[in-house]
């Protein structure tokens, strides 16, 4: 109580200022959960590029990850770059991979305003060479909303092992 009466008039203008000053930024960066829209698009971007991945789509890979692209895959001490990851979709073409199967079974979303990080559980089948392969992983996404569309930034997808 001594210091609230101990605070002159200019003191007071401080304070305020101060707490206005960091109520703001507080909340700038506070993470809430996505308005079904935003929940709804973030899927379907999401939806769109691992599909685009498997079908080596490199129009819509490109349109729809950032050159600032950067993924960490299961089992792998190298970490991709835009230009790796994109190689890798034409890579599983190549040896005329096909999806077979991919579902999201759980996924969690933190909206950060222009950035938002999807958690997700991932089912996939894929066939290479005539040869299906399923997978239970868990993924990582960083989207970040530029010039109106969201952009994935960044994965990290695990075994989950």
């Amino acid at each position: 109580m001594r210091l609230i009466q101990s605070i002159s008039g200019s003191g007071w203008l401080v304070l305020l200022v101060a707490w206005s000053i960091m109520s703001h930024c507080g909340s700038a960066y506070a993470q809430t959960a996505p308005t079904p829209a935003v929940r709804q698009e973030l899927l379907k971007v999401r939806q769109r590029i691992w599909e685009s991945y498997f079908r080596s789509d490199q129009t819509q890979l490109q349109q729809s990850i950032g050159g600032d692209f950067l993924t960490i895959n299961p089992n792998e001490e190298h970490w991709q770059n835009r230009y790796e990851f994109l190689a890798g979709a034409e890579a599983f073409a190549r040896h005329n991979g096909k999806l077979v199967r991919l579902t999201f079974p759980r996924t969690e979303i933190q909206d950060f305003g222009d950035v938002a990080v999807l958690y997700s559980l991932v089912q996939i089948t894929m066939e290479t060479d005539g040869k299906q392969e399923s997978l239970d992983c868990r993924s990582t996404e960083v989207f970040q909303k530029r010039q109106g569309r969201w952009v994935n930034t960044g994965a990290h997808v695990d075994s989950g092992q």
